[in-house]
């Protein structure tokens, strides 16, 4: 009898086992120390970190601004391998999205916004290294693991369209007075009413990279460059440097790459490059002194260390073994002790700012695009952005400015300065002949191209060598130092996850760009 009971209890003891664990399956299976939610805001902090381009990489080489002279650490050569890939922080803009519509935020959000604006920038950064892009479909995950190409006109296109309702969101949002944004790493005040104008003045620049595109009649690139120029209220741009997208450094967290304590691995084994300092004693450009110290050897032999003709940069081509044994001799400047190793923060990193946006709108009006500015013509904006690069540095408008060169010792700790007064009178410089701007002609186009180059210096990225790859401006010496057969390349390379998982694709893609080569010499579209 006790058997009978026990077989008729089993199966009911099963069937309750069974149906308690169909019910917490999903609970016990969850690791709670593993978030499945992630807030918009921690999403958005981490997406603004990956986005970051710093000074003292390999972009500073190629934009033949600071060269390597000690080949264990590197070389000058432009040997491109892989472009970025932004795709995994794509990835990240979509859950930022996702996440803001779950937390209970309404369509038109600053997250919103923002994600359009961040989902161009990273769309045309890659775009301007490798050309054509998966995009459409390329962050459908599981959906689609093989996405096809978009061409770089398109890529450009559907960048114009995010940027312009971005522009639109966040307008609404700044005038409705919901400015806040939490997780920005770049205002401090997380006021989106910044990035309104980050996001314009990027769109400046996207359409300064087609200059070589502006009578394709599906671009429309003077139309759209016009109507974010001339209607500040509706498309607000920056008024100065306090609107820069730029990335600050905090010690001990986020130290800038030269301080005190990395000076003792750098900095004798790299120097300045003759195109930019070639630019600055030409012009008699006191910025020289803040960036760059003069040439020892020069100074030991009697020239003033404040005499322009003391700084002296390598030239890029030149072999590194020989570049090496000049720059320990003294030969050459090196970047600015005093100015970038004393501290552990030296300056900003700026991203997009306002003296690039300056000249983009004095470019613009140069080539004929638009009549003038809201504020002026094009020496106005020419000149406003040789200011606010000045100003960057400290130096003063009128006058003189004590000026500081490493004597001896380590910054920090027992660095010793040699101290001078230099003439710094910006009236004085503006009116040279090789500076004053000559006006909308060939000329007047190379000197705003010429002092964009020298005031992002240090500063956002590949520009500089894009517009060199755009315009020739400035001239970028090649040789046996800079490899390549003598050529200054002009794209990067695919990333090999392409090779392997998006073969048919790929192919696909290098066939109707470059001849069926990744061809770190072919040009893009809007190259040609």
């Amino acid at each position: 009898m006790k058997k009978i009971i026990h077989i008729l209890i089993f199966p009911v003891l099963i069937i309750m086992i069974g149906t308690g664990c169909k019910k917490s399956f999903d609970t016990l299976n969850q690791n709670p120390n593993k978030p499945t939610s992630v807030p918009s805001s921690l999403l958005l902090n981490g997406i603004l970190n990956d986005i970051y381009d710093g000074p003292a990489g390999d972009y500073e080489k190629w934009g033949q601004y600071f060269l390597q002279n000690y080949d264990y650490y590197g070389n000058n050569k432009y040997e491109f391998g892989s472009g970025a890939d932004y795709y995994a922080t794509l990835r990240n803009v979509i859950k930022m999205e996702e996440e803001a519509v779950k937390s209970g935020l309404p369509a038109g959000n600053a997250y919103e916004a923002m994600a359009k604006f961040l989902k161009a920038y990273l769309f045309v950064k890659m775009s301007l290294e490798m050309g054509d892009l998966p995009m459409n479909n390329a962050l459908r995950g599981s959906a689609d693991l093989t996405p096809v190409y978009n061409t770089q006109k398109e890529v450009f296109q559907q960048a114009f369209v995010w940027l312009d309702s971005a522009n639109l969101q966040l307008g609404k949002l700044v005038a409705a007075g919901e400015t806040s944004l939490s997780g920005d790493i770049y205002f401090s005040d997380n006021n989106i009413a910044h990035w309104q104008k980050v996001t314009n003045a990027f769109r400046l620049r996207a359409l300064i990279h087609l200059s070589k595109k502006v009578t394709d009649a599906d671009l429309k690139i003077k139309e759209q460059f016009a109507a974010i120029v001339q209607n500040p209220t509706q498309y607000p741009l920056m008024d100065g440097s306090g609107d820069n997208f730029q990335y600050t450094f905090i010690h001990p967290t986020n130290d800038y790459p030269q301080n005190p304590g990395s000076f003792g691995f750098n900095a004798l084994r790299e120097n300045c490059s003759a195109t930019y300092v070639g630019l600055l004693t030409k012009f008699k450009d006191p910025r020289v002194y803040m960036t760059t110290e003069p040439a020892s050897a020069l100074v030991a032999a009697g020239t003033p260390p404040t005499s322009y003709n003391a700084f002296v940069g390598a030239d890029p081509g030149e072999d590194l073994g020989i570049m090496y044994v000049k720059a320990n001799a003294g030969q050459y400047s090196l970047i600015n002790r005093h100015y970038y190793y004393e501290t552990y923060t030296a300056e900003p990193s700026v991203q997009v700012g306002y003296p690039e946006m300056c000249f983009n709108i004095a470019e613009a009006i140069n080539r004929g695009w638009i009549a003038a500015g809201p504020k002026g013509n094009a020496e106005y904006y020419y000149q406003e952005g040789i200011k606010a690069s000045r100003a960057s540095y400290g130096i003063p408008v009128t006058g003189n400015m004590t000026v500081y060169f490493l004597k001896s010792g380590s910054p920090g700790s027992s660095a010793v300065y040699n101290t001078y007064t230099a003439a710094v009178d910006y009236d004085t410089y503006y009116n040279q002949p090789l500076v004053k701007y000559s006006g909308n002609n060939g000329t007047g186009l190379t000197q705003i191209l010429q002092q964009r180059y020298i005031a992002l210096f240090r500063h956002s990225g590949l520009e500089s060598y894009y517009t060199y790859r755009r315009t020739g401006v400035p001239t970028f010496t090649t040789g046996p130092g800079t490899g390549n057969s003598g050529r200054i390349a002009m794209r990067f390379q695919y990333p090999n996850i392409e090779k392997v998982a998006n073969a048919e694709n790929y192919q696909a893609a290098l066939q109707a760009q470059y001849g069926g080569n990744d061809d770190i010499n072919g040009l893009m579209w809007l190259l040609k």
